[in-house]
């Protein structure tokens, strides 16, 4: 029989490591197999980010304070596993086409790529992909900054949570099959606050203007 174990923490681990620097997954096994595992200090690839969003902004840093994985061994086919990040600061500026990123020419194989490669049957790729389609990603304290010139446009988010819902918009632990073949994700976005701000000479910033918007 085989072990969901062993598929799905490699899955997850190189699904996190595609996206952080600092990540060694060889040795967050142990800790993820025991069901929780902690990070800290993680730096984001940019080139990554800035590939996979493609906005008219483009990422310069970006940091995780603290990343935890919750995985409910006992429960894995019916209850999400929880990406909690716990303060993310990224700083971004308008493209001007002169931006390269190098993230150590390190390839990472998508979710599905991996399953195709990893997992012995189709039975196992469709718990597994079950699995990884119902990942719930909270996220306490988010914030952006937009940096023109001498211009700072702050957004921070206090709580922003991405998870999996049914045909109501109800938090629910689902499975795309033939007759349904559509996966549904709703995001929260809980106390919004935006800050316009100008630097001096010395880049400290000289608070401008603040607005606040809570979104439940």
């Amino acid at each position: 029989m085989f072990k969901l174990e062993s598929y799905i923490t490699p899955v997850l681990l190189n699904y996190v490591g595609k996206y952080v620097k600092n990540f060694r997954a060889e040795q967050s096994q142990v800790s993820l197999w025991g069901g929780d595992a902690t990070f800290q200090n993680l730096d984001l690839r940019l080139g990554v980010l800035n590939e996979q969003f493609d906005l008219p902004f483009t990422f310069i840093s970006g940091h995780i304070h603290e990343l935890l994985i919750h995985v409910p061994w006992v429960k894995i086919i019916s209850e999400p596993i929880v990406i909690t990040i716990n303060t993310i600061e990224c700083i971004l500026k308008m493209k001007d086409g002169s931006e390269t990123e190098d993230d150590g020419n390190l390839q990472y194989k998508s979710a599905v790529e991996s399953l195709n490669e990893d997992t012995p049957s189709s039975y196992m790729k469709s718990i597994v992909t079950k699995v990884v389609n119902n990942i719930t990603i909270n996220c306490n304290n988010l914030i952006l900054k937009f940096v023109e010139e001498d211009i700072v446009l702050s957004v921070n988010i206090r709580f922003l949570s991405m998870q999996t819902v049914n045909e109501d918009w109800k938090p629910t632990f689902t499975d795309v099959n033939a007759t349904d073949m559509i996966l549904r994700k709703v995001m929260t976005i809980e106390d919004l606050t935006l800050c316009l701000d100008r630097m001096d000479s010395s880049a400290i910033i000289i608070k401008h203007g603040v607005h606040g918007l809570g979104i439940h």
